[in-house]
């Protein structure tokens, strides 16, 4: 669980710029006010609070919480905030039926398509393509070249 944690964000990290990166830690320093490395759903209750939009519920901060905490200690981490809240930006971005077809192929749910993964995609897409050309494929297509294909790059794999 904790490799597949440090993965996920290590693979989040690298798709920002350092201007995001930067962003993501001012607010997180914003929800941890006491420096303890995590925020609670106290911290959570107290920023929202903070920022004034509206008084939040007991319900709303422990969905927060649960929508936040990938693994499920009761506290948001650094690395958890910016995993969630790259995913639910991309999520907001994201094309449905794109979606659909993409995660239809993710066959072991890791976010991305690998090479057989990718192979599996373009066979249902269109004639089987030799290894060379899922090779260029995946060279034009594999943005960060990490031998993935993560769901923004197979968007623009599908449109162009």
């Amino acid at each position: 669980m904790y490799l597949n944690k440090y993965v996920r964000f290590s693979k989040t990290m690298n798709s920002l710029t350092q201007v995001e990166i930067e962003y993501y830690r001012d607010a997180f320093k914003f929800f941890d006010r006491d420096k303890k490395g995590y925020i609670t759903a106290e911290d959570f209750d107290k920023a929202l609070r903070r920022m004034g939009n509206t008084i939040p519920t007991e319900e709303e901060v422990q969905n927060l919480l649960k929508e936040y905490d990938i693994n499920g200690d009761g506290k948001v981490t650094f690395e958890e905030m910016v995993v969630m809240t790259v995913k639910r930006k991309q999520n907001e971005d994201e094309d449905p039926e794109s979606r659909k077809l993409f995660d239809k192929f993710d066959s072991n749910k890791d976010g991305y398509l690998n090479r057989e993964e990718l192979v599996e995609v373009l066979a249902q897409l269109g004639p089987r393509l030799s290894s060379t050309d899922v090779e260029e494929i995946l060279r034009d297509y594999d943005e960060n070249h990490d031998g993935l294909i993560q769901f923004s790059e197979f968007e623009k794999m599908l449109i162009q």
